[in-house]
C-alpha cells in the first residue's frame, strides 16, 4: 500500500512514495517444511557476507528467506527486507525504497526516509554504496537484510550500487538475494575469495526425505511410498509443483495419472497441476482465483469491485490458509499477492474462458485505482483493457509528479504503451513526456513530438497554462543547437510568476535555460539572478530533478567570479539538501558533473575519483554536453595525474564516443583539443600539431561574445591559444590573447587561464619579468578560491615559473610577497599538487597566532572531511551562526582567509592528517 502523500491530484508534489507491501516478508504458512539443510548451510559458513538464491520460479527462494529471517530475528539480529519490481529500475523510486529500508532498520516506519546529520556528511566523498555501509556499520548490531525478486533490477547504476555495497559489507552485516537469475554483481569474485555463496536451483529442490516431511503433513492424503517416489522423480523437489501436488492429490485422477507424466516439462506439469487444483475449488472459489489473478495486488475492496461480491476479505484470508498461493503483504492482512507462477496460468485460463470477463476486471480494477490516487495500477489496468483515452488521462495527471521528481525511466516506459495519436491529442503530456525523452537523449522517440510542439507552438491549440517554449529550447540545448535554443528562450518570460504544480517545475526549468545563456554571455550577476529564482520556482513545485541543474549552474557561476571555495560549499550543502548521495537518479546528475569539476580545480582528487565511479553511468545516459564535459575532462585529467594515461585515454575516448552516438560535435572537438594538450605538456609538439589539423572547425560558430561554461575548463580557443604558443607562433598567440582578455572580464576562472597563457607566452618570448607578471596576476585570482589545477594543468612551462617565484618569496627578495598579496601557502600548495619536493627549500613553520581550542580543531577536522556549516551545527548542538564564529576565529588564529587555507594550515599543525 503506497504511504505517499499527495496522491491525488491538485498539486504535483514530488514526496517519497513508499510502498509498504515492498518492506513486508512473507508470513509462514503453518505446512511450510523447515529447509533444515539449507539453514544449517548458511549458518555454518560465517565467512560469506552475501548469499544468493538463484532459480526459477517456484522453487521456494521467498519462503527460504522469510525462514532464514526468522532464524536470524530468533538470533538477536535487525532484519529487513525489500521486494523489487520492474519500476525499481527507475533510480529514483529504487533510491526511495533503500532509504524507507535503512529507516525501518534505524527504528523509524516503513514509510520515513532515512534522515539526520550523520546520513549527509562527507557526501561526494565516496561512492553511493558507503552511506548504507556507514548507517549500517553504526547500527552496533548484527543485521540481516533480504532482497527478494532481485532479477528484476536491469539498470545500470543500480546494479553499479550493489556492487558497491557486496564489495564491502562489514562485519555485523549478512545479505541475502533472491533472484531467478545470477546478478551482475561481481559475486563471481566474491565467491572465489570466499565472501559470497551461490544456492542454485538443485541447492532450492526438496529432497527425498524433505518430500516426505512434507507430505506427512496432511495425513488426509494418505501418500504411499510408491506415490511419493513418482512424485519426486516427476517434480524432482521443485517445491511449487509439490504443493500443487498436494492441492491436487485429493482428486483419483490426478492419482492415476502419476505413472503418465515422465514427457511433462516443467511448465506443462504446473499448467496440468494448476488446472486440476482449480477444478478441485468449489464453483465460487474457482470464479474468484480467476478474475483476482489479473491483479497485481489483491485487497479486500478492490476484489469486491471486480467480483461484484461483498465478502472478499474472508476470502482473501481463508485462500492464504489454504496454501493456494497467496500470501499477505502487510500485517493487517488489507493487500495480497498471488505468486506470480500460479496467477500467470490462472490469467491464460481467465482470457481464454472469457476476455470480455477478463477486459472488465481490467476496467473495474482500473477506476478502482484512479480513485484512490493509484496512478500506477490504474494505468497499467486501463491498458490491459485498451482504454487508452483513460490510460493518457491518467499518465498526464501522474507525468507531472514524475517530471518534477526526475523519474524519467518511469515517464518513458508508459509512454511506450501508449498510442502516440492519443497523447498528441494532449500537447500538455506530450511536453511532460518530451522532457524525460530530452534528458534520456531518446532521439528518435522525441522527433514526432517535437514536430507536433513546432507545429502547434503559437497556434492557440495548447492552453494558456501550457507553454511549449521551454522544451523546445531544452531540446535545441540537448541536440547543442545552443543559437536557436537561446532564441526560443528568449520568448518566454519566466519573470513575475506564482506557479505551482508542473508550471513552477517548467518554470525552474526556464530560469535554468536563461540562468545558462546569460553565463554564455558574461551576464554573471544576472545569470544569479536568474538562477536564485529557477530555486525558488524548484522550490515551489518541489522539483528535485530542475533543482539539481539550478544547483550545479549556481556552483558555476561562483567558480567564474572566482569563488572556488563558495562553489565547493553550494555542491556540498545541495547534496546534502537533496540527498543525492544514495540517489543517483538523473536529479543529482547535473549538479555530480559541476562538482566533479570544482573538485577537481581544488585537487581533491580522491573526491573526483569517488564521484565520477559513483556516476558514471547516470552522466554518461543523461546529462547535457557542458555538465558532461566538465565531469569527464577532469576525471581523464586525474588519471594522468596519478600516472594512468591508459586510463585517462579510456574516458576520453567514452566521452568522444558519447559525442558521436548524440551528434554533439563540439564534444567531439573539445575532447580532441584536450589530447592536443595532453601532447603539448608532455611535450611531443609534432604530434599535437598533427592532430590539431584534422580538428573541424565549428560549422555553426556562436557570436564572438559567447563561452559556455564548459569552455572555461577546455575549448577551441584555450587550443588555439596553447598550440600557437608551444609551436612559437607569438604573433597568432598574442592576437588570441588580446581578443579573449578584452572580453568577459570578470570570468574569473577564465582570466586565471589567460594570464598563465600570457606567462607561457612572454616566457617563450624572452620576456622573463612580464612572464613573472602575468603569473602574479593569475595567482592573485587564483589565490581566494583556492583555483590549483589550473596551473599544474598547463604543465613544465608554469611549474618553472612558479619554483623560480617561490623561491625568490622564500628568499625575501625586494617583499615580493608584500608587492603582489601571493600567499607562500598557496603557492606551496599548487607546487606540491604537481609533485614538486620542496624539502630542500627555506620553509616557514606554521604556528597558530594564538592556541586553538579543543571546539576549533574539533572544527578543523569537519572542515577537512568536507562537512558544511549546516552539517557541523547539528553535530555539535549550537546554531549556524555559532559555527562561523568559531571559524572566523580560527582564520584569524591561522592567519588565512579561507577554508581550504584552513584545511592546509590544520595538517601542517598534525590536527587533521
Amino acid at each position: 500500500m503506497s504511504v505517499s502523500k499527495g496522491a491525488g491530484g491538485g498539486g504535483i508534489r514530488a514526496q517519497a512514495e513508499v510502498y509498504a507491501h515492498k518492506l513486508f516478508a512473507p508470513t509462514r504458512h503453518a505446512g511450510a517444511i523447515r529447509r533444515t539443510a539449507i539453514l544449517e548451510r548458511i549458518f555454518s559458513d560465517d565467512c560469506s557476507r552475501t548469499v544468493l538464491l538463484q532459480g526459477p520460479a517456484g522453487h521456494g527462494k521467498s519462503t527460504a528467506l522469510q525462514q532464514l529471517k526468522s532464524e536470524f530475528e530468533a538470533r538477536g539480529f535487525l532484519t529487513g527486507w525489500l521486494s523489487f519490481d520492474e519500476a525499481d529500475n527507475d533510480a529514483r523510486r529504487f533510491s526511495i525504497h533503500m532509504h524507507a529500508l535503512v529507516a525501518a532498520l534505524l527504528g523509524g516506519g516503513a514509510g520515513e526516509a532515512a534522515s539526520g546529520d550523520d546520513e549527509n556528511s562527507e557526501l561526494g566523498r565516496r561512492r553511493r554504496s558507503d552511506w548504507m555501509i556507514d548507517c549500517l556499520f553504526r547500527l552496533g548490531k548484527p543485521v540481516a537484510i533480504f532482497f527478494d525478486e532481485f532479477q528484476t533490477l536491469r539498470d545500470k547504476s543500480i546494479l553499479s550500487f550493489f556492487r558497491g555495497l557486496l564489495e564491502r559489507v562489514p562485519a555485523n552485516v549478512r545479505i541475502f538475494i533472491g533472484s531467478r537469475s545470477v546478478p551482475e554483481v561481481g559475486l563471481a569474485r566474491l565467491v572465489i575469495s570466499n565472501q559470497a555463496l551461490i544456492l542454485r536451483a538443485d541447492d532450492l529442490r526438496f529432497s527425498p526425505a524433505e518430500v516426505e516431511q512434507f507430505f506427512a503433513a496432511s495425513q488426509d492424503l494418505a501418500v504411499s511410498r510408491e506415490e511419493l517416489a513418482a512424485i519426486y522423480s516427476r517434480t524432482e523437489g521443485w517445491p511449487a509443483a509439490l504443493q500443487l501436488f498436494r492441492l491436487t492429490l485429493v482428486s483419483p485422477q490426478v492419482r492415476k495419472s502419476l505413472g503418465d507424466l515422465d514427457s511433462y516439462r516443467p511448465r506443462e506439469l504446473a499448467e496440468y497441476l494448476v488446472e486440476n487444483v482449480l477444478s478441485l475449488q468449489p464453483l465460487r472459489v474457482q470464479e474468484f482465483l480467476l478474475r483476482t489473478s489479473l491483479l497485481n495486488r489483491l485487497s479486500a475492496p478492490l476484489c469486491d469491485l471486480v467480483t461484484g461480491w461483498t465478502d472478499s476479505q474472508e476470502m482473501l484470508q481463508q485462500l492464504e490458509r489454504s496454501g493456494l498461493f497467496l500470501r499477505a503483504l502487510d500485517s493487517d492482512l488489507h493487500w495480497f499477492k498471488y505468486h506470480a507462477l500460479f496467477s500467470s496460468f490462472l490469467a491464460e485460463q481467465q482470457r481464454a474462458q472469457s476476455a470480455e470477463a477478463a477486459l472488465e476486471v481490467h476496467r473495474r480494477a482500473a477506476d478502482w485505482h484512479l480513485a484512490h490516487g493509484l496512478y500506477e495500477e490504474a494505468v497499467h489496468h486501463f491498458v490491459a483493457c485498451r482504454d487508452f483515452v483513460r490510460a493518457t488521462d491518467t499518465m498526464n495527471i501522474w507525468a507531472s509528479r514524475l517530471s518534477a521528481g526526475g523519474h524519467l525511466i518511469t515517464i518513458e516506459h508508459w509512454y511506450d504503451q501508449l498510442p502516440f495519436e492519443e497523447v498528441a491529442q494532449r500537447p500538455d503530456l506530450a511536453i511532460k513526456v518530451a522532457y524525460a525523452l530530452v534528458f534520456l537523449r531518446r532521439h528518435q522517440k522525441l522527433r514526432p513530438i517535437l514536430q507536433l510542439l513546432q507545429r502547434i507552438a503559437g497556434s492557440g491549440e495548447l492552453e494558456k497554462t501550457t507553454n511549449p517554449d521551454v522544451l523546445l529550447s531544452m531540446a535545441a540545448v540537448c541536440a547543442d543547437k545552443v543559437p536557436d535554443a537561446f532564441n526560443i528562450i528568449e520568448r518566454v518570460r519566466v519573470e513575475g510568476w506564482e506557479p505551482s504544480g508542473f508550471a513552477a517545475f517548467e518554470l525552474g526549468a526556464g530560469a535554468n535555460l536563461v540562468g545558462y545563456r546569460d553565463l554564455a554571455m558574461g551576464e554573471v550577476e544576472r545569470a544569479r539572478q536568474h538562477l536564485a529564482l529557477a530555486r525558488a520556482y524548484s522550490d515551489r513545485g518541489d522539483a528535485s530533478f530542475s533543482g539539481g541543474y539550478t544547483v550545479g549552474l549556481t556552483g558555476v557561476t561562483l567558480m567564474m567570479q572566482g569563488q572556488l571555495d563558495a562553489a565547493l560549499e553550494n555542491y556540498r550543502q545541495g547534496m546534502a539538501e537533496q540527498r543525492m548521495h544514495l540517489d543517483g537518479s538523473f536529479a543529482s546528475a547535473a549538479l555530480v558533473s559541476c562538482y566533479i569539476w570544482a573538485l577537481y580545480e581544488a585537487n581533491e582528487l580522491d573526491l573526483v575519483e569517488a564521484l565520477f565511479a559513483q556516476y558514471r553511468e547516470v552522466i554518461a545516459d543523461a546529462v547535457l554536453l557542458d555538465f558532461l564535459a566538465v565531469a569527464y575532462l577532469p576525471m581523464a585529467r586525474t588519471h594522468d595525474a596519478r600516472g594512468r594515461p591508459a586510463k585517462a585515454m579510456e574516458v576520453l575516448d567514452e566521452a568522444e564516443s558519447i559525442g558521436h552516438a548524440n551528434g554533439w560535435e563540439r564534444l567531439v572537438r573539445l575532447v580532441q583539443w584536450e589530447r592536443v594538450r595532453r601532447w603539448l605538456v608532455s611535450g611531443a609538439v609534432d604530434r599535437a600539431q598533427a592532430l590539431a589539423a584534422h580538428i573541424p572547425p565549428a560549422v555553426e560558430p556562436f557570436a564572438d561574445s559567447w563561452r559556455l561554461f564548459s569552455e572555461d575548463l577546455e575549448g577551441e580557443s584555450f587550443g588555439h591559444i596553447r598550440l600557437a604558443i608551444h609551436t612559437m607562433d607569438t604573433d597568432t598567440a598574442a592576437g588570441i590573447l588580446g581578443r579573449e582578455m578584452a572580453q568577459q572580464r570578470e570570468r574569473v576562472n577564465r582570466q586565471i587561464k589567460l594570464h598563465l597563457f600570457d606567462a607561457l607566452l612572454q616566457e617563450k618570448k624572452g620576456a622573463h619579468n612580464a612572464a613573472h607578471r602575468s603569473l602574479r596576476k593569475a595567482l592573485q585570482l587564483a589565490q581566494p578560491g583556492q583555483f590549483i589545477r589550473s596551473f599544474i594543468d598547463e604543465g613544465e612551462g608554469i611549474l618553472h615559473l612558479l619554483r623560480e617565484e617561490y623561491q625568490t618569496i622564500m628568499e625575501g627578495t625586494s617583499g615580493r610577497e608584500a608587492q603582489f598579496g601571493a600567499d607562500r601557502t598557496f603557492v606551496e600548495q599548487i607546487l606540491q599538487a604537481s609533485g614538486t619536493d620542496l624539502s630542500r627549500a627555506p620553509v616557514m613553520a606554521v604556528q597558530p597566532l594564538e592556541a586553538l581550542t579543543d571546539r576549533e580543531k574539533e572544527i578543523l577536522v569537519f572542515l577537512a572531511n568536507g562537512v558544511s556549516n549546516k552539517e557541523m551545527a547539528g553535530r555539535i548542538f549550537v546554531s549556524e551562526n555559532t559555527v562561523k564564529f568559531h571559524l572566523k576565529n580560527i582564520y584569524s588564529k591561522l592567519a588565512v582567509a579561507n577554508r581550504l587555507q584552513a584545511i592546509s594550515a590544520a595538517r601542517q599543525l598534525g590536527i587533521v592528517h
